[in-house]
C-alpha cells in the first residue's frame, strides 16, 4: 500500500480485512529450553488481559506514604519505571527514585517524585561497560581473569550503590526495587520488616550476563533470589507468562501482573508524518519501523536482509534507539547496495515516543527465540505500536501471538517466524499490500484494542491496589 491511497497487488487478507500472513514457527521456543506454564497468577486488582478490568472498593483516602524507588541502571529511556514512579505520585504517595543517571526531560514526573541520581565509583563496571562475559574468542585463562576482575568490580560497585541509595532515600515507609541488581543492593541495607515490592521487568536469570555464568554461579545466584524474593512483600512483573515462571520458581507472597502499556493517547487527525518530515522521504514511502534496543537477536538483522526480498524494493526501514549493535547498524545504512533505505534515528523519550511510531506504516518485532526472556516477552514496542495505531509484525511467540491474533475484534497484525526471512517479509508484506481503506481499518482496530485492554489507565489500577493493600498491612 501506498500512503498516498494508491493500491498495491495485494496479499491474501482474512475475511475481517486483516493480513493473515501466520507463519507457523517450525523451531517455536527459546533456544535453553521449552517453557512450562506455572501455577496460575491472581490479576491484583484487575482482570485478565483482554477483559474488563473489575475495580476495587473505594478503599478512602491514601495515606501519604513514603517509597523509596530503586533502579540500577538510567532512567532517561526507563518508561516502566517513570510510568510506575508518576502513577503512585499522582495517588497520593511520597515517591524518592534512586538511579544511575537521568538526562531527560522531567516533565512528566509529578511533583510528588523526586529523583536522585547517585553513582559508586568503587570500580569501573557499571551497567553498559565493556563487559568480558560478551566477548568472544578469547583466550579461555585471559577470558577467566577478566571474567573473575569483572564479577569483583560489578559486586563492589552494587554494594556501595545500595549503600548511597537508602542514603538518599532517607526515612521511607516502604521500598519497590527494579530488577534483582537494585533487590540485591536495597534489600541488605534495610530494616526486616520494611515492606519491599520487587518490580522484576524480565527473568532477570535468563538473560544478559546472568545467562551466562557457569552453571554452579547460576545455581548460587538463583538460591539467593529466592531467598530474598522471600522476604517482600509482593513481585510484579510484565506479563502473566513471565508471572508464572517467577511463580513456579521463587514462590512470592503475592504476584502481580502490571503490563508496560503507553496511556490511551488520541492520534491526531492527519495522523504525525514525523519519520518522513526527518528523513526528507516523499509523501507515501511505505515505512518499516523498529524501535528500542538495538542489540543482538531482536530480529533488526532479519528485517535488513528482508528488505532484499521481492515486494520491498521501495520501502524503508528505520531503526530507532541506542545499544551496542548500533554503530553497525549505521555502518550498514551507508553501504551504496542499500540505496538510502536503512535509517537510524536517535532514541525519543517515552513522553514524545507515540507521534514517532504513528508515522510508521508497520511496527516490526521479529524477536528471537535466543532466550526464554525473548520467548515470553511482551515488549514495549508492540503496546506503544497498538496505542499509536500502528500495526505489528511480530514473532510467532504465546504471549505476542495471544495480543496480535486472539484480540476480540480481530488480528492487529502479523505473526511471523523470526528465523527466516522470507516469512519476516511476507508478514511485513502482508500489512504494507493493504490497500488505503483497508489499512486504516486494521489501524483504528489496533487504537480499538490499545483503549479498551492495553492501556496504563487500566494496568495502574493492579499496581494501585497492591499498595493499598500494603498501606492497609502497615496500619
Amino acid at each position: 500500500m501506498t500512503r498516498s491511497g494508491e493500491p498495491r497487488a495485494a496479499s491474501p487478507i482474512s475475511r475481517s480485512g486483516v493480513a493473515s500472513a501466520h507463519i507457523p514457527s517450525s523451531g517455536s521456543g527459546p533456544t535453553t529450553r521449552r517453557h512450562r506454564p506455572g501455577p496460575a497468577v491472581r490479576r491484583w486488582t484487575g482482570a485478565a488481559p483482554g477483559r474488563p478490568a473489575q475495580r476495587m472498593a473505594d478503599p478512602g483516602p491514601r495515606p501519604r506514604l513514603r517509597v523509596g524507588m530503586a533502579v540500577y541502571g538510567d532512567l532517561t529511556f526507563d518508561s516502566r519505571v517513570r510510568r510506575e514512579a508518576a502513577t503512585l505520585a499522582r495517588a497520593g504517595y511520597e515517591v524518592r527514585l534512586v538511579c544511575l543517571a537521568d538526562e531527560g526531560d522531567r516533565r512528566d514526573l509529578p511533583d510528588g517524585v523526586t529523583v536522585l541520581v547517585r553513582r559508586p565509583t568503587r570500580s569501573s563496571v557499571l551497567p553498559r561497560s565493556p563487559n568480558p562475559f560478551r566477548v568472544p574468542g578469547a583466550r579461555r585463562a585471559r577470558a577467566v581473569l577478566d571474567r573473575v576482575g569483572w564479577l569483583i568490580g560489578y559486586v563492589t560497585n552494587l554494594r556501595s550503590w545500595g549503600r548511597m541509595v537508602v542514603i538518599a532515600a532517607g526515612a521511607v515507609d516502604a521500598w519497590h526495587v527494579h530488577d534483582l541488581p537494585a533487590l540485591v543492593a536495597v534489600l541488605p541495607r534495610i530494616a526486616g520488616r520494611m515492606p519491599v515490592v520487587y518490580d522484576s521487568h524480565e527473568i532477570f536469570l535468563e538473560t544478559g550476563t546472568a545467562l551466562r555464568l557457569p552453571r554452579p554461579g547460576r545455581a548460587m545466584l538463583r538460591w539467593y533470589e529466592r531467598r530474598i524474593v522471600a522476604r517482600t512483600f509482593a513481585v510484579v512483573t510484565v506479563n502473566q507468562a513471565v508471572a508464572e515462571v517467577l511463580g513456579k520458581r521463587y514462590a512470592p507472597t503475592r504476584l502481580a501482573v502490571v503490563h508496560n502499556c503507553p496511556d490511551r493517547w488520541s492520534r491526531p487527525v492527519p495522523r504525525p508524518d514525523l519519520i518522513r518530515q526527518r528523513l526528507n522521504l516523499p509523501r507515501g514511502t511505505p515505512v518499516v519501523l523498529y524501535h528500542g534496543a538495538l542489540g543482538p537477536h531482536r530480529g533488526v538483522e532479519q528485517l535488513i536482509a528482508a528488505l532484499d526480498e521481492p515486494g520491498l524494493d521501495d520501502a524503508h526501514l528505520v531503526l530507532m534507539g541506542s545499544g551496542p549493535s548500533r554503530e553497525s547498524y549505521v555502518a550498514e545504512a551507508a553501504r551504496p547496495s542499500r540505496r538510502g533505505r536503512i535509517h537510524v534515528l536517535d532514541p525519543v523519550p517515552p513522553a514524545a515516543l507515540l507521534p514517532w511510531v504513528a508515522s510508521a506504516d508497520v511496527g516490526a518485532m521479529p524477536i528471537e527465540a535466543s532466550t526464554l526472556n525473548h520467548y515470553l516477552s511482551t515488549p514495549n514496542k508492540l503496546f506503544e505500536c497498538l496505542a499509536a495505531g500502528t500495526p505489528v509484525v511480530v514473532s510467532d511467540f504465546p504471549s505476542m501471538r495471544a495480543i496480535v491474533v486472539d484480540d476480540p475484534e480481530g488480528p492487529l497484525g502479523s505473526t511471523c517466524d523470526p528465523a527466516r526471512v522470507d516469512q519476516v517479509a511476507v508478514a511485513v508484506r502482508s500489512v504494507l499490500d493493504l490497500d488505503a481503506a483497508a489499512w486504516q481499518a486494521l489501524s483504528s482496530r489496533c487504537v480499538r484494542a490499545a483503549g479498551a485492554r492495553w492501556n496504563w489507565e487500566r494496568e495502574s489500577a493492579t499496581l494501585l491496589g497492591l499498595y493499598d493493600d500494603l498501606a492497609t498491612a502497615r496500619r
